[in-house]
C-alpha cells in the first residue's frame, strides 16, 4: 500500500517481499466471484507485473479471460501461452483484431463470474482489491460497479482520486482508468462496450451507458489499483493520430443528450433501526493454511501515530517475523496514516467503513476468519469489536479470542477500553495488559485475575555507536548549541497530557534562571491554546513546537534530548517513555498508571498529582539540570531498564506464549456457549448502539451535559436525521457538526445566563 503523504513510486506490487502469500485452499467453490477480462495485443514483457499481482490477489475464486486481440509479435503470444499453462484459471481467447471494445465484450461472453473485473494488460492490482470490491457490492446493493483511488506510475506519477462520486461530470470528461468491478447484470443491462468505438475512450462510453440505463458505480477510497502511463500507451497514440478528447466529447454530449437531468445518483445508505444481519456470504474464497505458524486477527479502531499503534505494528513485524499470519481489520472512519506502515508486514488489511455497510461488519468478518483459517482473534481499542465478540464466539468456536488493553481511561466510557476487558471477560480466552497497575485495575472491577496476563510494551534500544552523531546533526539542525540541555515533550496535545501544566512548569524553570531548550512534538486539539500561552508568556526563545514528525525522526529527536518531561493526567505506560528511557533520556513524568514499574528511583524521578505538583516539578527539573552527574547516572540506568525489562525480542516471545496459554485456556477450560441466535442478537443490538451513538455524537463533546428539555429534542432530532441520507450527510459533516456544536453551547450558555 503506498504511502499516499510521501509516494514511493517504485514499490510495485510485483516487487514486495511479504511473508504471507495467498493460496487456493482444497475446498472448491460452486461459482466463480470474479472473471477477470483482459485485451492483450503484442503486449511487451512488462505483462508479468500484471500476472505476478493477480496471482496474489486475497481473493482468489477468480477467473482469468485474456483475449488475444490479433496478436502479431509472436514473442508476445509465446509469453501468453507460458502464463496460462501456470494457471487452470487463466483461458486464452483469440480473436481477429477488433480493438478493445470487442475484446471485452468477446470476454464478457466466456465468463462464469458474479462480477466482472476490467484490467488492462499493463496495469497492477493492490492485493485486496478483488476482494474489497466483490464484497461491496455484496455489501451496496445500491451500486452497479466499482473501482478505487489510483496509482498512476511509470513514465508519469501522480496520485489520482477523481472517480465514479464526481457523476454527471463525466458527461464532460472520462474521470479516470477503466480499471472496475461490475456486476454481472449490470454488464447486460446497459450492453456492453460500443464496437464502433475502436480507440481509448469505448470505457467513457460505457459509463455513460451505465448511466443511461439508471446504474453508477462508486470508488472506495483507497489506493488499491496501479494505472501505468506510458508514452507510448493508447491515449498517447489517440493524441498523436490526431484523435483528440474535445471532438469525443462533443459526441458523447450528442450521443447522450438529456442525461444530465436523470443522471443516477446513488449514495451508501445509512443504518436503519434494529437493522437485520445478514450472515450468509456470498463470496467464496478457502484459501490454504498457513503451515508455519497461527493466523491471527487484529481488530482495531484505526491505524494512525499513536503509542497503542505502535504497540500493534511491532506485535505485527515481530509475528509475521516468526512465521505467522496477520489480518488487519479497523472499525472506525479515519485518516489512518500509518496504513502503509501495517502493509509493509501484511497485505491483509482491511478498513471496513470503506467498503461495507455496517451491518455487514458482522458477517464479514466472520467470513474473514473462514477464509483464512484463522485461529486467533485479538481485540485491542475497538468499541465495536468488544461488542461483535458474542457473535464472532458463536460462529467460530473453534477460535480463542484475546483482548489488549493499555491504559484505563477514567473520563471516558467508565474506564475505557479496559472496562470491556472486565466486561466481557466472559467471551474471552485471556487479557492482555501493559501494566501491572491496569491488572490491578481490572481485578478491583471484578475480572478473574487468572485470566489476565501483563505484558510490557518492548522497545528497540538504539546503537550506542550511532547516539553522538545523531545528537550532534540533530541540535546542529535545530540550531541548538552542544553544551544546551534539552527537555523533550512527545504526545497528542490534549487534556489528558496536560498541555497547560507542561507550559506552566517551564514557565516556572525559565523565571526561575534554569537554562534549557525545550521541544514540543505532537499535535491535538488544545495546539492552539498553547501557542497561545507560549506566545503570552514569552516563552518562544525557550520552546521549538516541531508538530508531529515521523518516528525515525522522533529517535534521532531523543538522541540530541537530555529529559522527558510529561505532567500526564493519566497514562498506562507511555510508550514515549520506555522510547525515551531506551536513548537514555531520563524521565520526569507523572506518577499515575504503570509508570512507577518502570521508572525507578534511580532512573527517573516520578511526580505525584496534588496541590505541590507545580513546585515538584520545578525541583526535579532544577536537580537533573543543575546536577549533570546525577543525570548521566540516571540515564546510565534507563538504558539498561530498557535493554533487559523492556526488550523488543521479549515482549514478542510473551506474546507468542500468551497466545498459546490462551488457545490452551479454550481447550481445557473452555468459555460458556453462545448460541448463533443469541450472538445473532446481540450483533444486532450492537449495531444499534452504533446508530444511536453516532447519531449524538456531536452534543457528547459539551463539556456541562445536564439534561433538559432542549437536549432531548435535539437527539432526537438528531436520531431522526440519521434515518435519511441527506440527515445522514449533514449529522456526520465534521464542518457542519463543529458549527451545530458551537450553536447549541451559545443557546445554552445564553439560557442558563438567564
Amino acid at each position: 500500500m503506498i504511502n499516499k503523504s510521501e509516494p514511493n513510486f517504485s514499490d510495485l506490487p510485483s516487487c514486495r517481499n511479504i511473508s504471507l502469500h495467498y493460496k487456493r485452499g482444497i475446498t472448491a467453490c460452486e461459482h466463480i466471484d470474479v472473471s477477470i477480462i483482459t485485451p492483450y495485443y503484442n503486449t511487451k514483457a512488462i505483462f508479468v507485473e500484471t500476472f505476478i499481482s493477480i496471482q496474489a490477489q486475497s481473493l482468489q475464486n477468480w477467473e482469468w479471460i485474456i483475449i488475444d486481440d490479433g496478436s502479431t509479435d509472436q514473442e508476445a503470444v509465446n509469453r501468453l501461452n507460458e502464463f496460462a499453462a501456470k494457471d487452470d484459471r487463466i483461458q486464452i481467447v483469440r480473436q481477429t483484431n477488433a480493438g478493445t471494445a470487442a475484446a471485452r465484450n468477446t470476454g464478457f461472453r466466456h465468463s462464469k463470474g458474479r462480477y466482472i473485473c476490467l484490467l488492462d494488460h499493463d496495469d497492477m492490482l493492490e492485493p485486496t482489491y478483488l476482494e474489497k470490491c466483490a464484497w461491496f457490492l455484496d455489501s451496496n446493493t445500491e451500486f452497479a460497479f466499482c473501482n478505487s483511488y489510483s496509482v498512476v506510475f511509470d513514465e508519469q506519477e501522480f496520485l489520482w482520486t477523481a472517480g465514479f462520486e464526481r457523476g454527471k461530470s463525466f458527461l464532460e470528461a472520462n474521470s479516470g482508468p477503466p480499471i472496475s468491478v461490475v456486476r454481472r447484470d449490470a454488464y447486460l443491462e446497459c450492453g456492453g462496450f460500443d464496437e464502433t468505438i475502436r480507440v481509448l475512450y469505448e470505457d467513457w462510453d460505457f459509463w455513460l451507458s451505465m448511466a443511461k440505463a439508471g446504474l453508477w458505480g462508486y470508488t472506495i477510497p483507497e489506493y488499491l489499483q496501479w494505472y501505468r502511463k506510458l508514452g507510448s500507451g493508447r491515449y498517447e497514440q489517440i493524441l498523436q493520430s490526431g484523435y483528440v478528447n474535445d471532438e469525443f466529447a462533443k459526441m458523447m454530449q450528442q450521443k447522450y443528450q438529456n442525461l444530465d437531468q436523470c443522471f443516477p445518483e446513488p449514495s451508501r445508505r445509512v443504518l436503519s433501526p434494529y437493522e437485520t444481519i445478514i450472515e450468509q456470504s456470498l463470496a467464496c474464497n478457502p484459501l490454504a493454511d498457513n503451515p508455519s505458524g497461527r493466523r491471527i486477527m487484529f481488530i482495531v479502531p484505526w491505524m494512525v501515530t499513536g503509542g497503542a499503534d505502535r504497540v500493534n505494528l511491532d506485535l505485527i513485524e515481530g509475528l509475521t517475523e516468526k512465521g505467522h499470519d496477520v489480518t488487519v481489520c479497523a472499525t472506525l472512519q479515519a485518516d489512518h496514516q500509518w496504513e502503509h506502515q501495517f502493509s509493509r508486514f501484511t497485505p491483509d488489511i482491511f478498513i471496513l467503513p470503506d467498503f461495507l455497510h455496517a451491518a455487514d461488519y458482522p458477517r464479514f468478518l466472520a467470513y474473514l476468519i473462514q477464509s483464512r483459517q484463522i485461529d486467533t482473534v485479538m481485540i485491542t481499542g475497538s468499541t465495536i469489536g468488544y461488542h461483535f465478540l458474542p457473535y464472532l464466539r458463536a460462529v467460530s468456536p473453534n477460535v480463542a479470542f484475546v483482548d489488549m488493553s493499555h491504559v484505563e481511561e477514567p473520563h471516558w466510557l467508565n474506564g475505557g477500553h479496559p472496562r470491556f476487558g472486565v466486561g466481557y471477560q466472559d467471551t474471552l480466552d485471556l487479557n492482555i495488559v501493559t501494566t501491572q497497575h491496569l491488572a490491578d485495575w481490572m481485578q478491583k472491577r471484578g475480572a478473574d485475575s487468572e485470566r489476565i496476563r501483563v505484558m510490557y510494551t518492548g522497545i528497540r534500544t538504539l546503537p550506542e555507536e550511532n547516539l553522538s552523531a545523531t545528537r550532534e546533526q540533530i541540535r546542529a539542525e535545530l540550531t541548538i548549541a552542544a553544551e544546551m540541555p534539552v527537555i523533550v515533550f512527545a504526545g497528542r496535545i490534549c487534556e489528558q497530557k496536560r498541555p497547560v501544566m507542561l507550559v506552566e512548569i517551564l514557565k516556572m524553570a525559565r523565571d526561575n534562571g534554569l537554562r534549557f531548550q525545550a521541544l514540543i512534538i505532537g499535535e491535538g486539539e488544545q495546539e492552539t491554546q498553547l501557542e497561545s500561552l507560549i506566545t503570552q508568556y514569552e516563552l518562544s526563545n525557550n520552546i521549538q513546537m516541531l508538530g508531529s514528525v515521523a518516528h525515525e525522526k522522533w529517535l534521532a529527536i531523543l538522541a540530541a534530548s537530555d529529559i522527558l518531561l510529561m505532567p500526564s493526567q493519566y497514562e498506562g505506560i507511555s510508550i514515549a517513555l520506555l522510547e525515551a528511557m531506551a536513548a537514555g533520556v531520563v524521565p520526569v513524568v507523572a506518577k499515575v498508571g504503570g509508570q512507577e514499574e518502570i521508572v525507578t528511583p534511580n532512573a527517573g524521578i516520578l511526580i505525584e498529582h496534588g496541590k505541590d505538583e507545580l513546585q515538584n516539578y520545578f525541583n526535579a527539573l532544577h536537580r537533573l539540570l543543575s546536577d549533570s552527574t546525577t543525570r548521566q547516572q540516571m540515564s546510565t540506568q534507563c538504558k539498561l531498564i530498557a535493554s533487559s525489562k523492556l526488550s523488543w525480542g521479549n515482549m514478542i516471545d510473551s506474546f507468542v506464549n500468551y497466545l498459546h496459554e490462551a488457545h490452551q485456556f479454550r481447550i481445557e477450560h473452555p468459555r460458556y456457549p453462545i448460541s448463533p441466535r443469541l450472538g445473532k442478537e446481540l450483533a444486532s443490538m450492537a449495531l444499534e448502539h452504533k446508530r444511536l451513538s453516532d447519531a449524538v455524537a456531536c452534543l457528547w463533546s459539551i463539556e456541562t451535559f445536564e439534561p433538559s428539555l432542549m437536549r432531548k429534542i435535539m437527539v432526537r432530532f438528531i436520531i431522526f436525521l440519521r434515518k435519511t441520507w441527506l440527515g445522514d450527510i449533514l449529522v456526520t459533516n465534521d464542518f457542519l457538526t463543529a458549527i451545530g456544536r458551537k450553536t447549541f453551547k451559545i443557546i445554552i450558555g445564553s439560557r442558563q445566563g438567564r
